[in-house]
């Protein structure tokens, strides 16, 4: 009696025990699967197919000039998108300062265009198609920092040219932008005045 008691606790224990052994070998089983397998073949495009969107190139068009108590940056941006199409909206713009000076700013204004509400600012851009490249013509305004202190131009520059990005260093982090494929080449610095490397290429052409 106590003999077939004990064989048929032993039978219900094992009978209990099977569905959690089945239990964990799917779960062992999908974990090793690949993440392409676990996820929708669209989401999956999706995740690979990304813009980039990247500045192509930056150039101070004419010597920078004061007025109304700032420093007029004349800044040519081109932009171009790497990746697949967005028809996001992003911004265009950037920062600059005057390395001899106390000017610095982050407004930039493109007659004829658009600007993006704050907080970012910069020109605002509708979309970008793959492969697609745009030029913007505008004006980097570069005020005193401190803002109370009086206005020394300087007349060595560092501008930041920047897409899809926060034109204010200085703001709280907030969501912004657009999602791409390399979000390390939104930005592209260059120096005013370049004349001076040409000039020392050119002495040391003559050297030679």
């Amino acid at each position: 009696m106590y003999k077939i008691l004990a064989a048929f606790l032993g039978i219900c224990l094992l009978l209990g025990s099977a569905p959690a052994w089945a239990q964990k070998e799917v779960v062992t089983e999908m974990k090793a699967l690949p993440l392409d397998s676990r996820i929708s073949s669209e989401m999956a495009a999706s995740l690979r197919e990304l813009p980039d969107l990247t500045v192509e190139s930056a150039s101070v068009l004419a010597a920078p000039f004061t007025y109304d108590g700032n420093v007029l940056v004349p800044l040519e941006i081109t932009v171009t998108n790497l990746g697949a199409d967005t028809e996001e909206e992003f911004n265009v713009g950037g920062w600059g300062k005057a390395t001899d000076g106390n000017a610095y700013g982050f407004r930039y204004f493109s007659p004829g265009e658009e600007i993006m509400s704050d907080p970012r600012g910069g020109v605002l851009c509708k979309g970008l198609a793959s492969g697609e490249v745009k030029t913007y013509q505008g004006f980097l305004f570069l005020g005193p920092s401190p803002v109370n202190e009086p206005l020394n131009p300087g007349t060595k520059y560092e501008i930041h040219a920047m897409v899809d990005y926060n034109l204010d260093p200085d703001a709280p982090y907030y969501e912004w932008g657009v999602a791409e494929n390399d979000e390390t080449n939104n930005e592209l610095v260059i120096t005013y005045p370049q004349l001076l490397t040409a000039i020392a290429v050119l002495d040391l052409k003559k050297l030679i």
